[in-house]
Order: structure tokens, then C-alpha cells, then sequence
């Protein structure tokens, strides 16, 4: 029986794949060079747990002999077969979700996982651990923009952000090893004044609206919005 977290990420698996694809951040190539120059590439067998659209699968791609893809969406994995190339047949898509993977008894080389969800207890951190010779976690761990955040409504930070330094005190807490390494990103992107006024339309009064974009944007038609955000690759070996 499919799960409600199951339909709507199935739902979600086309416009999730094409926010994916319009990011212009290096991560992928990046991690992916960093862990060359760590000695952790080439390797024989990977896993991409939570793989989603397939986002990091062109990077590690010449690096592995095997990239097992697993996520308990149905649709991603669809995905992934009708648009990531596999000349060399290295694939092996696998539908299934985070408990039935964990109670696998298998071990793998290597795990790598971005921005896992379901990833929220010490218990489950601790058997991917198990799992793994090598545990790669990457998550975003600070974000901020500076033209429509500081008007957002309510101003709350995301906890999100603070997983990984869970993770962390988790680890230290049965005497697990770990490094860390973070990558930083700075984009820019032309915002009008229209394109504002209509992201804030549902949160302002048209007067207050109208007084905040005078302010913003005086007789100028559009501002630079700058984006700051930084990823953190946690390392468990």
C-alpha cells in the first residue's frame, strides 16, 4: 500500500526534478572532486540513498564501477531511468524506503546521501553507519537572501539547517570518527519590481506593499537579489 510521504513525492517528482536541473551550483562536481583529491574516488560500488531525480548520478558517474540508486519513489526512479545516461550500464535502480533499506543486512562500500529527510534519529544514523565503509551525508546548512527574505512573514530560521551538528554530537556520542568539509556559494538573480509586488501580494496590504517596493527599488525597475548558501559533506569512515 503506497504511504501518503510516497504520493507526494511521486507528485512532487516532476517539478522537484525541474528545480533540480535549473540549479547552476557546482556541488556535485565539486564533492565529487574533493573526494579524488581525499583518495575516496575511484571506487567499485556506490550507493545514492534518497537519490531523488539523480542529481549527483553525472558526477560520481565516471568514478564508479556501480551506482545503485535507491529511493521509495517509484516516479523518481522513473525519472532517473528515462533521463540520466547509463552507456556504460552501471545502474541499478532500487525501490525502497529508508527502514527496509536499514534492515538490510548488507554492507557497502560507500553510502552517499543529500538532504535525506527521513534521516532525523540517532538510531537510524547509526545503522547507515553500519551500512557503510565509507558514510557521505551532505546537507544545507546555512541559506540567506537578501531582497525577499528580510519581508518574509514570520522571520523563522530553518531547523533543518542545525541536522547535521545533530549528527555530529550523535556520533561523538558513541565514539564514531568523523571530518567534515564545507562548500560555499554566492548566486545572483534580476528581480523586477513586478516579480516582488506578486511574491508579496497575499502578505501585505496593496499601500504597505506598494511603500516597501518604493523603498527597495526607488525609480529603478528591477535589484540584484544575492543569494548566499552553504553545503556541509559529512565524512564517517
Amino acid at each position: 500500500m503506497i504511504t501518503p510521504e510516497e504520493l507526494f513525492w511521486d507528485d512532487f517528482a516532476d517539478e522537484y526534478a525541474e528545480i533540480q536541473a535549473e540549479s547552476q551550483l557546482p556541488i556535485a562536481t565539486d564533492i565529487v572532486a574533493y573526494l579524488q583529491e581525499s583518495g575516496l574516488l575511484p571506487m567499485d560500488k556506490i550507493v545514492d540513498f534518497a537519490a531523488g531525480s539523480g542529481k549527483y548520478i553525472g558526477a560520481f558517474y565516471p568514478f564508479v564501477q556501480q551506482y545503485l540508486a535507491v529511493d521509495f519513489s517509484q516516479k523518481m526512479l522513473q525519472i532517473i531511468h528515462k533521463t540520466v545516461p547509463d552507456p556504460e550500464k552501471k545502474f541499478i535502480l532500487s525501490k525502497k524506503d529508508q527502514q527496509a533499506f536499514l534492515a538490510d543486512p548488507r554492507v557497502y562500500p560507500c553510502i552517499f546521501m543529500a538532504m535525506n529527510p527521513a534521516l532525523k534519529d540517532r538510531e537510524s544514523l547509526l545503522r547507515f553507519c553500519q551500512k557503510a565503509e565509507c558514510l557521505l551525508i551532505l546537507r544545507v546548512v546555512e541559506e540567506s537572501e537578501d531582497l525577499f527574505q528580510p519581508f518574509e512573514i514570520p522571520a523563522e530560521g530553518n531547523q533543518a539547517f542545525d541536522l547535521i551538528d545533530t549528527y555530529k554530537q550523535w556520533l561523538n556520542q558513541a565514539a564514531i570518527s568523523w571530518k567534515s568539509k564545507q562548500f560555499s556559494y554566492n548566486f545572483t538573480e534580476d528581480i523586477d519590481q513586478a516579480m516582488f509586488q506578486a511574491y508579496f501580494a497575499d502578505t501585505y496590504a496593496p499601500d504597505e506593499l506598494a511603500t516597501i517596493t518604493e523603498r527597495l527599488f526607488g525609480a529603478c525597475p528591477s535589484r540584484v537579489s544575492t543569494t548566499h548558501i552553504v553545503f556541509e559533506l559529512l565524512i564517517i569512515q
